[in-house]
């Protein structure tokens, strides 16, 4: 009987301790998950971006989107919020911050032409002092939907890794 005693305090033990471990290990992962998602402020200033003027561009037919505030920055989301989309190092679309129905969005008409390249999407947010860049988001297609299935594009800007 003693046997069987000390076989279940010994269990027992190991079970409590294989417990803690396991979830001090959590914790700490969490822990990390949640500091590494946290975005840092920065020292950019809010960018004075203007569409290029370039004539031959106001005959192309625009590649108009919707662009959505990825969940992870929209705690910092203001009214000075900007976004600009840029085809060959040119800005070629800027937009201030719109909001319906409590969804953040900027509304992007991206002048160009096809066979001009990728687009890259520049973000300012304002109360982060941060410009958010995502190269090469889509090539430039003017045939593309406005959204993703009736929602903003979700695009990454922060992936916690900066």
């Amino acid at each position: 009987m003693k046997k069987l005693l000390y076989l279940a305090g010994v269990a027992l033990v190991a079970t409590l301790l294989l417990g803690a471990c396991s979830s001090s290990d959590d914790d700490e992962s969490n822990e990390k998950n949640e500091t590494s998602m946290t975005p840092k402020e920065g020292t950019d200033a809010r960018p004075s971006w203007v569409v290029s003027s370039d004539a031959s561009l106001q005959d192309d037919w625009p590649m108009s989107v919707q662009i959505g505030v990825q969940s992870e920055l929209l705690p910092y989301v203001s009214n000075a919020d900007l976004m600009c989309a840029m085809l060959k190092d040119e800005v070629r679309a800027v937009s201030d911050l719109k909001e319906t129905g409590g969804q953040f969005y900027f509304m992007l008409p991206i002048l160009g032409d096809s066979g001009e390249g990728n687009v890259t999407l520049k973000y300012y947010c304002d109360k982060l002092h941060r410009i958010f860049t995502v190269s090469d988001w889509k090539e430039f297609d003017s045939t593309i939907q406005p959204t993703d299935q009736g929602t903003p594009y979700e695009v990454q800007f922060f992936t916690g890794d900066e």
